[in-house]
C-alpha cells in the first residue's frame, strides 16, 4: 500500500491499515459497523434521490444537514432507510474523511457502549471518528443519554446522528429521552417517507438492489400494490430472493412471493363516497315520522305519542322535513240517547 494509511472498518472492527489495532477497536463488539469509504458518492445524498416528490425533500434535507456541523435526528419507520440517510450526511459532511460509526443501542448492553466510546482511548476521544451514529438512543440509560448530550453538545471534531422510529419531542414526552438529549442533540431533524409514500422510486430502488436484473413490466404492478410495512428493509428480502430464483435475465412477476401477487390479483375496494350526516338522519327521520302517521291513521297525538315527542315537536318536524300535514280523521260522534 506504498505505506498510504487508510481508515478501513466492517462489522466487528475498526482498524487503521498498517497500525496496530487499538485497544477500544479491539473491543468493539458485533452491534456496531464502522466505514470510511473513499468514495463519497457511494453513499451520498444521490443515492436517495428517485422519482417521487418524497424522495427530493429527503435529498434536500439531507443535503442541508451535511451543510451544517449540527447534530441531526432522523425519524422514520422501521426498515426506511435511517442510517442510509446518516450515512449519506456523513460522506458529504465536513468530516467526510474520518469513519462513520453505527451502533445499535438495542444490540449492545449500556456499559459496552460507554466503555467503546468513553472508556480509556474510546472513540469518543479519536481523531479518525467523523460520526457516531446511534440507532435507538431511547433504549439507553438516562444517565448515560445524559453523559452522551454532555459530550456531544457543540462537539466540533465529532459528529452525532440519531435515528429512531419517534421524533425527540415525543420521546421526551413518553419519558424515553432526557429533555436535554432533545435540547442538545436533536437542532436538525429529518424525516425518512416510509415506502409507500415513494412507489415511483420502485424501479430506481429495484435497480440500486439488484443491478443488471430489470424488472419484468408485468411484476412492477406487484410491487406497487403491496403496502411495505417492512419497507426498504423488506424490498431488499423480496428482490434479492427473486433474484435468486432465476440468476439471470430480468426478474419477472412469477419471481415475487406468492402472497405478493394473490394480494395484487384480489380486487382494490372503492373508495368510500362522502355522506352528509345530516340528510342521513333527516332521511330516517322522516321514515319514522310517516311510519307512525301510518300506524296512528294520521291521527298526529297518538303519531307523538308513537314517537315518544311532544305534539307541538312533531308538528315543528313535519313543517321542517316538509311532510304534507295530513288531514285529521274524523272524530266518531256519540249515539243520541234514546
Amino acid at each position: 500500500m506504498g505505506g498510504k494509511r487508510e481508515l478501513f472498518g466492517v462489522v466487528g472492527f475498526v482498524a487503521v491499515v498498517g497500525e496496530p489495532v487499538p485497544a477500544a477497536a479491539r473491543r468493539i463488539p458485533p452491534g456496531v459497523a464502522a466505514l470510511r469509504d473513499r468514495h463519497a458518492n457511494h453513499f451520498g445524498p444521490d443515492r436517495l434521490a428517485g422519482e417521487s416528490l418524497a424522495s427530493a425533500r429527503l435529498v434536500a434535507q439531507v443535503r442541508l444537514a451535511a451543510e451544517v456541523s449540527a447534530p441531526v435526528w432522523i425519524v422514520g419507520e422501521p426498515g426506511a432507510g435511517k442510517e442510509t440517510v446518516a450515512r449519506a450526511v456523513h460522506s458529504t459532511g465536513r468530516l467526510r474523511d474520518r469513519a462513520f460509526l453505527a451502533i445499535d443501542c438495542a444490540g449492545l448492553q449500556p456499559y459496552l457502549i460507554e466503555s467503546l466510546l468513553f472508556g480509556h482511548g474510546g472513540l469518543s476521544e479519536s481523531d479518525r471518528v467523523g460520526t457516531v451514529y446511534l440507532k435507538e438512543p431511547t433504549d439507553l440509560p438516562r444517565d448515560l443519554q445524559q453523559r452522551l448530550a454532555d459530550h456531544y453538545h457543540n462537539q466540533p471534531d465529532m459528529r452525532l446522528i440519531c435515528g429512531s422510529v419517534r421524533t425527540a419531542q415525543e420521546a421526551v414526552a413518553a419519558g424515553a429521552l432526557v429533555p436535554v438529549f432533545q435540547t442538545a442533540l436533536s437542532a436538525l431533524e429529518v424525516r425518512v417517507p416510509p415506502l409507500r409514500d415513494r412507489l415511483d422510486d420502485l424501479p430506481r430502488l429495484a435497480a440500486r438492489i439488484v443491478p443488471n436484473r430489470p424488472i419484468d413490466a408485468a411484476a412492477l404492478p406487484v410491487l406497487r400494490a403491496h403496502s411495505w410495512p417492512g419497507n426498504v428493509r423488506e424490498l431488499i428480502d423480496v428482490l434479492t430472493a427473486a433474484a435468486a430464483v432465476s440468476p439471470t435475465g430480468p426478474i419477472l412477476r412469477d419471481h415475487l412471493p406468492l402472497d405478493l401477487r394473490v394480494r395484487a390479483d384480489l380486487p382494490r375496494a372503492q373508495p368510500l363516497k362522502p355522506l352528509n350526516l345530516d340528510a342521513v338522519l333527516e332521511a330516517v327521520e322522516k321514515r319514522l315520522i310517516l311510519l307512525a302517521l301510518r300506524k296512528t291513521n294520521n291521527n298526529q297525538t297518538e303519531a307523538a305519542d308513537l314517537l315518544g315527542v311532544f305534539r307541538a315537536r312533531l308538528a315543528r318536524r313535519l313543517d321542517a322535513l316538509g311532510i304534507p300535514v295530513p288531514p285529521q280523521p274524523p272524530k266518531p260522534r256519540k249515539k243520541a240517547e234514546e
